[in-house]
């Protein structure tokens, strides 16, 4: 079984490879070359790249940072992805379930 990930274009002669979630390498030289250096993988050539890892996710040992210099409340005031999750539960400051 082959495996597949994937190219995105970013220049005449540079390209960036991914797994669909996360950025894997900036090659100096083009796609067709890239494919060509590794020919047990099927590459797929995408329009799109994934974010950066670091740019999507606070890294754990901040978040506890976070928690230790600036006490709970800075914790539950950020913004919250799913602001209504655990609200039944009574876990986080949404508006409970009428």
């Amino acid at each position: 079984m082959n495996k597949t990930l994937y190219l995105h274009r970013t220049g005449d002669n540079t390209c960036v490879s991914h797994d669909g979630y996360i950025q894997m390498g900036a090659m100096g030289h083009s796609v067709e070359r890239h494919i060509e250096l590794n020919p047990t993988i099927n590459w797929i050539e995408t329009y799109w790249v994934p974010d950066v890892f670091m740019n999507r996710y606070k890294r754990a040992t901040f978040q506890a940072h976070e928690r230790v210099s600036g006490g709970k409340s800075s914790i539950e005031s950020r913004p919250r992805d799913f602001p209504d999750e655990g609200a039944s539960r009574g876990l986080l400051s949404g508006k409970p379930p009428q």
